[in-house]
């Protein structure tokens, strides 16, 4: 499987870029036994150690296309967020206002369904319905006449 692996990544003088295929947000897309992993999730687990449940691995070279297991290290999601929002490395989705009025307006669906569906990070749909960000926009649809 290293080999394999390997094959799909690009060596540079810090970075190893993951020249595979990706998933919806950028990151790198490995399959095992039919199963997409992350590439990052991968490399760790093949040259450092396993994941501890519920952690998730970060990068320190900011560099979502970076497999090299030097550059990554386990965090929380709230530690991953963190790193996203002081490195300006949060993905930053296209959505118009009347996507944002739809999101606000789904009550009972989660915020993992919304993400899916509208292909953003559940926290981009948290920070919509708390208002924390788009919030000169209402929940109204408005019409002229």
């Amino acid at each position: 499987m290293e080999a394999r692996f390997l094959s799909y990544v690009e060596k540079t003088e810090t970075c190893w870029l993951w020249t595979g295929g990706k998933n919806k947000t950028g990151y790198s897309a490995f399959n095992i036994d039919n199963h997409m992993h992350s590439g990052h999730r991968v490399a760790y687990e093949l040259w450092v150690a396993k994941i501890p449940s519920g952690l998730v691995i970060r990068h320190k070279c900011k560099n979502k296309h970076c497999v090299n297991p030097e550059h990554l290290q386990t965090g929380t999601h709230k530690e991953n967020s963190q790193d996203k929002w002081r490195d300006n490395t949060m993905h930053k989705a296209k959505l118009t206002a009347e996507q944002v009025r739809d999101i606000r307006n789904r009550v009972g669906q989660t915020a993992r369904e919304l993400a899916n569906e509208f292909g953003v990070h559940q926290t981009t749909i948290s920070h919509i319905i708390a208002k924390t960000t788009w919030s000169h926009i209402d929940n109204e649809t408005h019409s002229f006449h």
